[in-house]
């Protein structure tokens, strides 16, 4: 997992990221244009995991950071990190 963070964050500069209130929209870029018709929306929860992936990102870092943030039992963070993380990866790897 740690691996697919590294990786997401890599792709991080291929994106725009736009705050719309408690969403963020991330929108690719093709050719240093925003591609419109592609954009991703994520809650607060998935910005808040998007603005935290980094360099020094670890899945333990991320979890630590979301049960501070949020105060969800570790469990839930644990499962649903196990599913967005991949989605993400590979949504960021499309574009």
């Amino acid at each position: 997992m740690n691996t697919l963070l590294q990786e997401i964050n890599q792709r991080k500069p291929h994106f725009v990221r736009k705050n719309t209130g408690h969403e963020l929209l991330l929108i690719p870029l093709k050719d240093n244009v925003a591609d419109f018709n592609q954009y991703l929306v994520l809650n607060e929860l998935g910005a808040f995991i998007w603005e935290q992936i980094d360099e020094d990102c670890s899945l333990e870092a991320l979890q630590d950071a979301i049960f501070n943030e949020f105060d969800a039992p570790l469990a839930q963070i644990e499962q649903d990190l196990a599913k967005f993380i991949p989605e993400l990866h590979q949504y960021t790897r499309a574009k």
